[in-house]
């Protein structure tokens, strides 16, 4: 009896840990509003205000040759190695259109893991928005006014799994700051729960 407590327990733990990883955004700080969901759009117009919105886009995607503009990690935006990634990853969305008066949202996000890829160029955020972006959500594509390449320069850095952003656009002329975020993926919850009730009935096997 008391074998079979100490497993439950720590099948419900696992439970838990499980849960846990689904979220691949793990905090924000600064003007940043994460959003437990996606948006219904982040055309211009659609989300604005004094803070940058974050959210979650896909998990566990499978990508043959994603194109994206910066793979230096650490690095600044000063200073981006364009490449190509091919593998399975998780896709994360940074969104910034300030109000009448507001110009610019200063923040940092931090993911469950890694950094790998960041893509901020219009023609390369337009490439990857049907590949990467949250189904339901209506992106800008096609919209030249998108990325970091506006009137007023936004900089970004990032080291392991943090990016830290001075986002700027001028909302009365159209301009919206956007940033995809590629991260290595999250383990998928159903792997990682069988690998882990597997271990426990092992060591109960063991113990009885």
């Amino acid at each position: 009896m008391k074998v079979f407590s100490k497993f439950s327990v720590a099948a419900l733990g696992m439970t838990a840990l499980i849960s846990a990883a689904n979220g691949a955004i793990t905090s924000v700080s600064g003007q940043t509003t994460w959003l437990g969901s996606p948006p219904v759009s982040c055309w211009p117009g659609a989300l604005t205000g004094f803070n940058a919105y974050a959210w979650d886009e896909q998990q566990n995607i499978t990508l043959a040759t994603l194109a994206v503009d910066m793979t230096n990690n650490p690095g600044t935006s000063a200073f981006m190695i364009p490449g190509l990634l091919g593998g399975t990853y998780d896709s994360h969305f940074i969104h910034f259109e300030g109000i009448p008066g507001v110009i610019s949202a200063q923040g940092t996000v931090t993911f469950a893991t890694n950094i790998v890829g960041v893509i901020v160029k219009p023609l390369t955020l337009d490439n990857s928005d049907v590949t990467c972006g949250a189904f339901g959500t209506s992106y800008p594509t096609g919209y030249p006014l998108r990325g970091t390449n506006t009137s007023i320069p936004s900089f970004f850095s990032i080291n392991a799994n943090t990016i830290t952003f001075n986002l700027a656009a001028i909302a009365s002329i159209g301009e919206v700051a956007q940033i995809r975020v590629i991260t290595d993926a999250v383990p998928a919850p159903g792997a990682t729960a069988l690998l882990g009730l597997g271990g426990l009935a092992m060591a109960r096997r063991r113990r009885n």
